[in-house]
């Protein structure tokens, strides 16, 4: 069991870093936010599970930041043209 929590606080970090530094590069932002929302995901789990809710209600907010992201990025282009 502490081997899936701190595989899921991994997967959270490293995704995290990953989406700051897609979302810096000019031709990749969409890719960063799709990062970012993996990363709330799996910090979302993480806090849960250690009752940490004060980081899990930071982590809601930051992956309604991350759907609206992809959203202005990727998917509203996508559907309204």
């Amino acid at each position: 069991m502490k081997l899936a929590k701190n595989g899921v606080e991994t997967v959270g970090a490293v995704t995290g870093m990953a989406g700051a530094l897609l979302l810096a590069m000019p031709a990749l932002p969409g890719w960063g936010f799709g990062a970012f929302l993996v990363s709330n995901a799996a910090w979302l789990v993480f806090s849960a599970q250690r009752r940490l809710w004060r980081m899990f209600a930071q982590q809601c907010v930051f992956l309604v930041s991350s759907l609206l992201g992809l959203w202005n990025w990727w998917l509203g282009p996508l559907l309204l043209g």
